[in-house]
């Protein structure tokens, strides 16, 4: 199974913002998948073929976004999807300790 793409990655593949990308989702030109009823995921395959269909203006003044990926975007993006995680397992962990400290 192919990896399916984030947002960032299809408009960096289309060579257009993410606002572009969600609006061509909106017109039906782009099917996007829904992770966690709020994170949208692309198939390659299917903004590959997008791309050679339609012709997207370019923006002015703004460079294309970079498609390398450091590892503080990595960082960001995972405590951007996996926060609740991070955040309760933090707070049963503090919990615990008070249990046991108070005895």
């Amino acid at each position: 199974m192919e990896k399916l793409w984030t947002m960032r990655e299809a408009a960096a593949a289309l060579g257009v913002t993410e606002r572009d990308v969600e609006q061509l989702v909106r017109e039906g030109k782009l099917t996007g998948y829904q992770l966690g009823g709020q994170f949208l995921r692309f198939r390659p395959s299917q903004v590959e073929s997008l791309k050679g269909q339609i012709a997207f203006r370019r923006q002015v003044g703004r460079p294309a976004q970079d498609t390398s990926r450091t590892w503080l975007n990595r960082v960001k993006d995972f405590l951007y999807f996996h926060d609740f995680y991070i955040v309760s397992g933090a707070l049963l962990a503090l919990l615990m300790v008070y249990l046991m400290v108070s005895g």
